[in-house]
């Protein structure tokens, strides 16, 4: 019974802290080192004796993802996360509206040249060409989709979102830059089924949504000509894999970043074990730090306009309780991004670039 009342002193510890961050009760440097201690109950946790119990746990991982469907609790992440308002997002990215790892040259570098450097190694490493279909698939604010279109004038670029928001920003932005090489296409991509086939496939910040990798790259595989080729970006760890699940009842950062079991942190070598119907080509790494210095901007351009930020939550969430709640979401989602990828120097977490090409 002691041990009972112990799990459930814990569990009670965790939702006050929810609670507090929430309502914005803690403050920055409390809440940073507060991650820094998960983060080191995380590595614990998942650095293994020996190496083969590493590798093991990866593929226990690896095979039972394939018993799964190929992505779960989408709307919980929408509401959450991707159907907030376009013209707050504007006030924390850069000028792409880019929601994903940036490349910083070097210090002096700013967020917007970080979004195109970032935008210009895609085109680099995925081989795009000139007159090329090209598809991106799950493609947020179009960052990738409009670089391309603007970068290879004679390319049709083919855009996949299940955003509304999304899909409208998308197509006023071609609307603006006079771009008739873009389609979107408003569609769940656990279902999309279509006919078409592209020279080139782009995911970026998507696989980590996704469960069963095996069925999802099948139905991938399906969309790349014969000598077409896939460029794969997701955020990893560098040795293990695990979903976004709490590891015991004190661990509140698991829960805090995103709802249990919709994520999965794949380790860098994770899509080695999915060549079924594709083949790797190349794999880069890039140091976590890249990430986390793109969290860190964001933080700063949200804090930097935090007025507008609330006026703009006012309007989409209706209560004051709620704007309170979801500026401190925002706020603390940067921080842990951040924490995690400068850990270790970037060298815990970092960002792994992969290239297939189709079996």
């Amino acid at each position: 019974m002691g041990g009972e009342e112990a799990n459930q002193g814990k569990k009670a510890a965790v939702e006050e802290l929810l609670k507090r961050l929430e309502e914005g009760r803690v403050s920055d440097e409390e809440l940073r080192r507060l991650i820094r201690i998960q983060l080191e109950r995380r590595l614990k946790w998942g650095y293994k004796p020996t190496y083969e119990q590493q590798l093991a746990q990866v593929l226990d991982l690896a095979k039972s993802l394939r018993h799964m469907n190929i992505g779960t609790e989408t709307d919980t992440l929408d509401s959450q996360m991707y159907e907030v308002p376009i013209s707050f997002l504007k006030l924390m990215f850069g000028k792409t509206v880019k929601g994903s790892c940036c490349y910083f040259m070097d210090e002096s570098t700013t967020l917007d040249e970080a979004e195109i450097a970032m935008l210009d190694l895609y085109c680099e490493r995925a081989q795009i060409e000139d007159g090329q279909s090209v598809l991106d698939l799950g493609c947020g604010q179009g960052a990738v989709t409009l670089h391309v279109a603007q970068k290879y004038k004679n390319c049709h670029v083919t855009g996949i979102t299940y955003s509304v928001s999304q899909k409208h920003f998308i197509e006023e932005q071609c609307k603006n830059l006079q771009l008739s090489n873009v389609e979107i296409i408003l569609a769940d991509i656990t279902v999309l089924e279509m006919e078409s086939t592209f020279d080139r496939i782009l995911v970026i910040g998507l696989f980590e949504h996704m469960k069963n990798y095996e069925l999802l790259l099948r139905k991938i595989s399906r969309w790349m000509i014969p000598d077409g080729l896939l460029f794969l970006e997701h955020a990893c760890h560098k040795m293990f894999a695990y979903q976004y699940e709490p590891i015991d009842e004190e661990d509140w950062y698991s829960e805090y970043v995103f709802p249990a079991g919709t994520l999965i942190m794949p380790s860098a070598s994770f899509f080695l074990y999915f060549q079924d119907d594709v083949s790797v080509v190349n794999h880069w790494i890039l140091n976590g730090k890249h990430f986390a210095r793109t969290m860190e901007e964001w933080l700063k351009g949200l804090d930097d306009n935090m007025d507008t930020a609330k006026e703009i939550m006012k309007s989409f969430s209706g209560s004051k309780e709620n704007v309170v709640k979801l500026i401190n979401y925002w706020r603390g989602f940067c921080m842990a991004g951040s924490e995690l990828c400068a850990y270790n120097g970037g060298e815990e977490w970092m960002v792994s670039h992969v290239l297939f090409k189709k079996r």
